[in-house]
């Protein structure tokens, strides 16, 4: 089949409707898993309700996509399971739940998509970092050791698939979303804010970026925020 495909893990949040809609508009295919069914997706995003803690339920999702539509031209890995909290306060299966969901999905569906991308020598991984992909804060361990650990896999990836025509690249998201639910629990202003619709142009414009010229880590933040 013809037609540039965009797949995105994670369509869920703020983040996700603003880049099932960039890439709909920029004439993709896109297909959004997220874990809640939805009635109304966004006017041209197939949306497909998947478990994202589970690996081996989103390789199954991203499997049938590529067989759908023949291929996968982007793929985003943006799903999140935020923990918080005290560490004594915070058992086990909360850090695990955070590992499965950022790092587990990722590596579900880049098992599916991967393959067939080096197959044809083009395709684009974009992944979804944060302020905790590069330091640990104080009671935010389960979400620092889940990016941390993302960002150590995007960087291998990066490098094994560099030579064979893909590219992988990982955002890191400094600050809160306008329009989510962080901002109003961590005090966000307007000024201390990411649009997600100018981060959603910012996937779009490194998925066109040409193979001589790669990004491969970028870090993106609102003017007001300190860094």
């Amino acid at each position: 089949m013809s037609g540039d495909v965009a797949l995105v893990v994670g369509a869920g949040g703020v983040l996700g409707g603003a880049l099932c809609e960039e890439f709909t508009a920029a004439g993709y295919a896109v297909v959004g898993l997220r874990r809640a069914r939805v009635t109304h997706a966004p006017r041209g995003v197939e949306i497909r309700a998947c478990d994202l803690w589970n690996p081996v339920s989103v390789a199954r999702v991203a499997h049938d996509v590529v067989a759908q539509h023949g291929h996968v031209d982007v793929l985003v890995c943006n799903a999140t399971h935020f923990v918080s909290g005290a560490f004594t306060d915070t058992a086990y299966p909360e850090f695990e739940a955070a590992w499965c969901v950022a790092v587990g999905s990722a590596i579900g569906a880049m098992h599916a998509v991967l393959p067939s991308m080096a197959a044809r020598e083009r395709g684009t991984v974009i992944v979804t970092g944060a302020t905790a992909s590069l330091r640990g804060s104080a009671k935010f361990g389960a979400l620092a050791s889940a990016k941390f650990a993302l960002r150590g896999l995007t960087q291998a990836l990066a490098r094994e698939y560099q030579p064979q025509g893909v590219h992988v690249v990982h955002v890191v998201v400094d600050g809160l979303l306008r329009g989510s639910h962080s901002v109003a629990r961590f005090g966000g202003s307007e000024t201390r804010t990411i649009d997600p619709r100018a981060l959603a142009i910012l996937y779009r414009q490194l998925a066109g970026q040409p193979a001589d010229a790669w990004t491969h880590e970028i870090d993106v933040r609102p003017r007001g925020e300190r860094f």
